[in-house]
């Protein structure tokens, strides 16, 4: 059963939303995906009234960029066009809600400038009032990649990031409630959150939580191409077999999500994240069938090197062409290895994302979301996490 936000911002009113505390964790179970707003190349293009948002509780758009200091439209030519195309969606798909995520990681570099001052934050968030109104948007999804330190070399930093990102989402919550006060309505505001030691500490999970709807923690990224060795994307718990420099046993889901409840986050805010892609590489030798190898480079991808769409994997490669399916027992996810070529491949697959659903109930988590929906355009692991938090959602 969705959940009523209009109760919810009842709620929170009789609460007192003003002192810039979220609306209550909500019930049941959320499934919330990621769209990306790409038309590069063409027939990566997938219109948002056609995505299966009857299976979803909520969409978040990808991504709408800085400007001046404000929210702004990231891709002038299909943007507006796809804001209309997610009103009608909704009309198709009751219950289904809408955020616009801001930043990600190529238009984070100027989320230091907006958190600075009390006068910037307030514009900040003012302009996401604005956008959201304007564009029919039922919330705002951060996705500042990274405070202090990391992202794009590009990227504006400050040591005092941590503490004014807190205040930005502390803004972007009371003008929201505000918003919604006058709307008779409540407004979501959420963020995608790190997955290593340096994020957690250059933010504050705790306080952040407490503005938040609830936390999109990016669970995968945990290996990838862009690392000489091969390892799994998003491995739900550790392997004893990992060695070799510049691989972590902590990079896993179980830990990370641990991480976040040691630092204060409520279980019922946390969302886990799940990739609905697979990252690869090449030249990796035949040891432990390609995991944790010295690799030759970036293997096969759908759009680019190294990164395969889902359902480009199981359309060509799993168990296709030489690759050879595995299950690592340890950290509870697939892999595929091709002996000829020493190419490693990492995913997820319906097996894994029920081991995930387990691990996601029994630790009274609010829900899972992925990046992102169009990779999966036959909806096999969209089916497998509907199946598991929404089994009345058609």
């Amino acid at each position: 059963m969705m959940t009523s936000w209009k109760a919810l911002a009842l709620a929170a009113l009789t609460l007192g939303c003003a002192s810039g505390q979220a609306a209550p964790a909500p019930k049941g179970k959320l499934l919330i995906a990621y769209y990306l707003a790409t038309t590069k190349p063409a027939e990566r293009y997938v219109s948002p009234d056609s995505l299966p948002g009857r299976k979803l509780t909520h969409l978040n758009y990808a991504f709408a960029n800085i400007a001046g200091g404000e929210i702004a439209i990231g891709n002038p030519s299909v943007d507006t066009d796809n804001f209309a195309r997610l009103r009608t969606l909704k009309k198709k798909s009751p219950g289904l809600k809408t955020l616009i995520s801001v930043g990600g990681w190529e238009w984070s570099g100027q989320f230091s400038d907006v958190a600075l001052t009390a006068e910037s934050r307030a514009k900040f968030a003012a302009s996401g009032v604005a956008f959201i109104r304007k564009h029919g948007f039922d919330g705002v999804d951060v996705d500042w990649e990274f405070p202090v330190a990391g992202g794009m070399e590009s990227n504006v930093h400050r040591p005092e990031d941590k503490q004014n990102f807190t205040l930005l989402m502390q803004a972007l919550r009371e003008a929201l409630d505000q918003a919604g006060r006058e709307d008779k309505r409540h407004y979501l505001l959420t963020a995608a959150v790190g997955n290593n030691d340096s994020y957690l500490r250059n933010t504050e999970p705790e306080a952040i939580g407490r503005a938040l709807d609830w936390l999109n923690v990016m669970t995968y990224d945990m290996n990838g191409p862009w690392s000489a060795r091969s390892g799994h994307v998003a491995p739900l718990y550790p392997d004893p077999a990992i060695s070799g420099p510049g691989l972590d046993p902590r990079n896993n889901v179980s830990e990370v999500i641990g991480q976040y409840l040691a630092a204060g986050v409520p279980a019922g805010k946390i969302v886990m994240g799940v990739p609905f892609y697979a990252y690869s590489w090449r030249g990796c030798a035949a040891a432990l069938d390609g995991q944790y190898q010295s690799c030759g480079g970036k293997g096969p991808g759908t759009w680019e090197e190294g990164a395969l769409d889902y359902a480009d994997l199981v359309k060509n490669y799993v168990g296709r062409n030489g690759y050879e399916v595995h299950w690592n027992e340890a950290a509870k996810v697939p892999y595929l290895y091709k002996a000829g070529t020493g190419e490693f491949v990492t995913y997820d697959d319906p097996r894994s994302l029920r081991e995930k659903l387990r691990f996601l109930k029994a630790k009274g988590l609010a829900g899972a979301m992925f990046w992102q929906i169009t990779g999966d355009h036959r909806d096999a692991l969209l089916n497998a996490l509907a199946a598991g938090l929404r089994p009345g959602g058609k």
